[in-house]
């Protein structure tokens, strides 16, 4: 399962979004530090196999000390993946196609005073990628 979560940060590494994994961009967790990152974690949501493909959910989290830091960090993720034309982006790694399921909306702001905003994607996949 942290394949796909892994191709994801590397899609998002090559765009110069994030920098490493582990350092900026998480797999399957938020950690309590570093204050400012990324994390991609999938979750229940509607997962299916339909001719040995598979429909994903993932969540894609951005937490950031500064609101307009953190807002700005989600509209450049989101907009990396989200076709407005088609909806769905084909693209060559182990997603085959992908749609956004939630548009990009602040969903807290935690304990320590900082923002975390989240989008929603469904994500194709073939096989156990």
């Amino acid at each position: 399962m942290a394949d796909l979560l892994l191709d994801i940060a590397n899609f998002w590494i090559s765009e110069s979004l994030v920098t490493t994994v582990g350092t900026d961009i998480f797999l399957d967790i938020l950690p309590d530090s570093p204050d400012n990152c990324v994390a991609i974690v999938e979750y229940a949501g509607e997962t299916s196999f339909i001719n040995n493909a598979l429909n994903r959910s993932i969540q894609v989290r951005v937490r950031n000390t500064v609101h307009n830091t953190a807002k700005s960090k989600i509209i450049a993720l989101y907009g990396s993946v989200y076709n407005p034309e088609a909806e769905i982006r084909i693209v060559d790694f182990t997603a085959t196609r992908w749609g956004i399921v939630t548009p990009r909306f602040q969903l807290d702001k935690d304990e320590n005073k900082r923002f975390i905003f989240v989008f929603n994607m469904g994500i194709v996949t073939i096989g156990d990628s």
